[in-house]
């Protein structure tokens, strides 16, 4: 191997080059935005049970915003979410609520009963202005 090949080789498979590759990614996933956003996975604990959900950052960001909004802790709002949700998981039932909840913000009487019971269950636990 010539000293040209050796310098690429080292560039494309060896430290260099996995940082040079890892910076580029970064700077790609920045580029694009919310649309490339990390799934993180949270404990929290829901109807006295300690369970994980896994989120992108921009529906936990909206999960919480929608929480304070109602004043309510995010464990609350989850709990009301599980409490209503049919037949998804519970990770896909937030991001229906978040979205529906969205949606509709200037008008919750466009949401569906499953999004309306969420906001119900949030009454009867008196936490709701």
């Amino acid at each position: 191997m010539d000293e040209k090949s050796a310098k690429t080789n080292k560039s494309e498979h060896g430290q260099d080059g996995d940082l040079t590759r890892r910076r580029t990614m970064r700077e790609q996933r920045a580029a694009e935005g919310h649309l490339k956003s990390q799934v993180i996975k949270r404990s929290l604990v829901v109807g006295g049970h300690k369970t994980s959900v896994s989120l992108e950052d921009a529906f936990w960001d909206e999960l919480r915003a929608i929480a304070h909004k109602f004043g309510v802790h995010l464990s609350q709002l989850v709990g009301s979410i599980d409490a209503e949700r049919q037949h998804s998981n519970l990770s896909s039932a937030i991001r229906l609520f978040v979205f529906e909840y969205r949606s509709h913000i200037s008008n919750t009487d466009g949401m569906s009963p499953t999004a309306q019971a969420v906001l119900t269950g949030l009454k009867r636990l008196g936490v709701m202005h």
